[in-house]
């Protein structure tokens, strides 16, 4: 699944590692890396998001990471945001900065961990006849906003924020951040579908 402007996409990993590294132009260039993965999903995934990257770039591009471990395209002006979870993986280029995409794989694991990242207004906000999915996408948004923010000490109980908005498969809503004396503010895009959550900027 590929979109444009900003362009982005989502990966369905069914192939081996083998079989995605074949697929990369440059593939040689990640062998220092790769060989430091050592389980096959997480190869798959990283792969997978370097094949998309390379799908939606139009050819092999580098990827290089900042000092807090951001990703960026050492040979290209555009903004680059990546994210994978269990059998997915998406990819986000945008010529602006403050790129953010984030894929999570639809699980009740979200409800355990949920104090830790909502706070009060957000909680009341929640539609409990879709209470994981919302939650999820609370998640998604924060992880999102976080790579957006780009800045290190983020707590996302207390520096990230999601306005409240009515639960729907497809939208958009908005987030904004108390880290920085600017105070951003974004509209995100989600998707919600049987297997995955998605927010992007």
């Amino acid at each position: 699944m590929k979109h444009a402007g900003p362009s982005w996409g989502i990966w369905k990993i069914e192939e081996s590692s083998g079989a995605l590294f074949s697929l990369l132009r440059n593939g040689e260039e990640y062998l220092p890396q790769l060989e430091s993965i050592r389980t096959e999903p997480r190869r798959r995934e990283w792969l997978a998001s370097r094949v998309l990257l390379q799908e939606l770039a139009g050819g092999p591009v580098r990827i290089a990471y900042r000092p807090n471990g951001a990703p960026y395209l050492s040979d290209s002006s555009l903004h680059v945001s990546i994210s994978h979870t269990k059998g997915y993986a998406a990819v986000l280029l945008q010529d602006r900065p403050a790129a953010g995409i984030d894929i999570e794989y639809r699980s009740a694991r979200v409800l355990k961990i949920r104090r830790r990242f909502m706070n009060p207004e957000e909680e009341a906000a929640i539609d409990k006849g879709h209470e994981t999915e919302h939650l999820l996408l609370h998640w998604c948004a924060k992880e999102t906003l976080f790579k957006m923010v780009g800045q290190e000490g983020v707590d996302f109980l207390c520096h990230l924020h999601v306005r409240p908005f009515p639960y729907a498969e497809e939208g958009s809503f908005t987030v904004f951040e108390t880290r920085t004396e600017e105070g951003s503010v974004f509209r995100l895009n989600y998707l919600v579908t049987p297997d995955f959550v998605l927010t992007r900027s």
